[in-house]
């Protein structure tokens, strides 16, 4: 069975969010009602993401991330890859 590192959890989680908020601005690691309460590992795993081209980030005020590419040409495991760096 293959179990999922809580890093590349919540690095799926964030670019399956991104890519349903793909149209609207960029989001914040702390807007997303489910993921706020973890605002510093999903900064942490936002920025590896950022780190490996699958998100980009945008500075200032109206800043976030968004993602990269289109969401068709991000995988789970181009995902799980950036985040654990296995696979």
């Amino acid at each position: 069975m293959f179990k999922l590192s809580k890093k590349a959890d919540y690095g799926l989680i964030a670019v399956k969010h991104l890519a349903l908020h793909r149209e609207q601005h960029a989001c914040s690691a702390t807007r997303s009602p489910r993921i706020r309460y973890f605002a510093t590992l999903m900064a942490k795993v936002l920025q590896k993401l950022a780190h490996h081209s699958l998100v980009a980030a945008k500075h200032g005020s109206s800043g976030g991330y968004q993602l990269a590419k289109e969401p068709g040409q991000i995988s789970a495991l181009d995902v799980i890859s950036a985040i654990d760096g296995r696979c």
